[in-house]
C-alpha cells in the first residue's frame, strides 16, 4: 500500500490553516533570538486581536521587543493582514449572496 501525501502535507507537519476553507497557511516561526512561535499561538493571537497593533503588542508583551529581528514582526503582521483580508472577502460574498437571496424571495412570479 502506498501512502500519498497531498500538497498540504508537504508544506509542514506543524503548519495550520487559518480556517477550514482558508487559503492562509500558518507555520511556526523561528526567531533570531532562538525562540519559536508556534502556529497555533499565531492563529490564536489573530483570532483574539481586533487590530494589527493589538496583534503586535501581544507578541511584544510575550517575547519582548528585542526578541524580533529585522522583518520578523513584519512577517507576523503579513499573516494577520492576509487572514483579515480573507475574512473581509468572505463577509462581502456572504452579504452579496444574502442580498441576491432577498431580492429573489420577494417576487413570487420571479421564477416564471
Amino acid at each position: 500500500m502506498k501512502i500519498i501525501k497531498t500538497f498540504e502535507d508537504f508544506i509542514s507537519e506543524e503548519a495550520l490553516r487559518a480556517g477550514e476553507n482558508s487559503k492562509v497557511v500558518i507555520d511556526d516561526i523561528a526567531l533570531d533570538s532562538g525562540s519559536t512561535i508556534k502556529a497555533a499561538e499565531i492563529l490564536g493571537a489573530i483570532t483574539a486581536s481586533m487590530t494589527d497593533e493589538e496583534f503586535k503588542q501581544y507578541f511584544y508583551d510575550n517575547y519582548g521587543e528585542a526578541a524580533f529581528g529585522e522583518g520578523e514582526i513584519d512577517q507576523l503582521v503579513k499573516i494577520y493582514n492576509d487572514k483579515q483580508a480573507e475574512d473581509l472577502e468572505a463577509e462581502k460574498e456572504a452579504e452579496k449572496e444574502e442580498e441576491e437571496g432577498a431580492e429573489g424571495g420577494d417576487d413570487p412570479l420571479a421564477g416564471m
